[in-house]
């Protein structure tokens, strides 16, 4: 009995072990299956997406002017300054300005108080002609009465004149105690207030003359000869936006900054409202070439000496060798090889090759670089 049983035991066992090693056969054929059966999905997909052409956005080509030039900056700036310094000792007394006053040619702006012994020296010289004139008359009447020589006259004559001169001294002193600005102006800069003692040459007050305002630049040595008397610049300033001033160049300094190797310029300004210390950003026109084609940089293929571009005509590119000329930040120009109104490639060059077919991603482009006009 128990030998029956042992092998149906046994049977059934065996028979379990076969069923899980034909399942798990099974599952990997299936998943292998799946595999495959994937991967020819993708392959396929790819294949479709690799039949499709390359995507390229496009540039009209078109006459334009193009301009290389340098790029500075510069500030404005008074060529007519004054700095009206102390001419004696006191206090201030009646300062009447503030910055920004508007002032006229000898207008008082304050004064300094006197001391005593100043206007003792004006009474005491004014008191000294008063005596030098009655002594003269005396002496005239004497030489008249024949009681002293002529030659006491010419003495009292020559007394007279001398304290005269010295009145006028005295009155000169008193005078420099008043400050007047030497022309019209605007008051930049007051140093002083009333009370504040000051000493002879202390600087008092700044000003300027607002006629004299130019755009002063400096321009590195490489280009410092290339700019002349004359010569316009195109600025544009903070304090104005939206607004672009085109200048001339009015002055050129004589030599270079012997630190920096800088030469200095200024141009003249229109009648704006301007001040000094107003930022401007400015550009110098080198060259200036008319009705010429200007082509982005990134559209242009170099392989050694040879520079080309990929004309698209009905969806097919072909490669045309052109010559270029001036060159200014992302544009440069062609001088031959190209005609108006032809289409090159854009974008998406490292995927067209010459001969090949495009597929069109937008309209297009045309240029709208700060260095191009239309």
């Amino acid at each position: 009995m128990k030998k029956p049983l042992v092998l149906i035991v046994g049977s059934t066992f065996i028979l379990l072990i076969g069923i899980v090693v034909w399942g798990l056969n099974f599952s990997s054929k299936t998943q292998d299956a799946d595999s495959k059966l994937t991967a020819e999905m993708m392959a396929k997909s790819t294949s479709k997406k690799s039949q499709l052409p390359p995507a390229v956005s496009l540039f009209k080509v078109t006459n334009q002017t193009f301009s290389q030039y340098i790029v500075l900056t510069g500030t404005i700036e008074p060529t007519k300054v004054a700095s009206l310094a102390s001419p004696a000792e006191g206090p201030i007394l009646n300062l009447v300005v503030r910055e920004g006053d508007t002032v006229n040619l000898g207008q008082e702006i304050l004064r300094i108080g006197r001391t005593h012994a100043a206007d003792s020296l004006q009474t005491s010289a004014a008191e000294e002609v008063r005596k030098q004139v009655l002594n003269l008359k005396r002496i005239e009447t004497l030489v008249k009465q024949h009681t002293l020589p002529e030659e006491q006259l010419d003495e009292a004559l020559s007394s007279l004149e001398k304290a005269k001169a010295a009145l006028s001294q005295a009155k000169q002193a008193l005078n420099d105690y008043i400050v007047t600005v030497p022309w019209s102006g605007i008051i930049s800069k007051v140093l002083v207030s009333d009370g504040h003692f000051v000493i002879p040459r202390s600087p008092l007050v700044e000003m300027y003359d607002p006629d004299s305002l130019v755009l002063r630049f400096s321009v590195a040595e490489a280009q410092a000869l290339v700019l002349k008397k004359g010569h316009k610049v195109k600025a544009t300033f903070d304090g104005l936006a939206g607004q672009e001033f085109e200048l001339e160049i009015i002055r050129a300094y004589p030599d270079l900054d012997r630190k920096l190797r800088t030469r200095l310029f200024e141009a003249s300004l229109p009648a704006n409202e301007f001040i000094p210390g107003m930022f401007a950003r400015i550009r110098v026109v080198q060259q200036e070439h008319k009705n010429t084609l200007v082509i982005p940089i990134d559209t242009l293929q170099v392989q050694g000496k040879d520079k080309s571009v990929f004309v698209v005509t009905d969806n097919i590119v072909t490669r045309r060798l052109v010559e270029t000329g001036l060159e200014q930040d992302d544009q440069i120009e062609v001088l031959s090889g190209l005609k108006a109104g032809e289409i090159i490639v854009l974008t998406g060059i490292e995927r067209v090759k010459n001969g090949s077919a495009v597929r069109v991603l937008e309209q297009p482009a045309e240029n709208n670089s700060t260095g191009v006009e239309k």
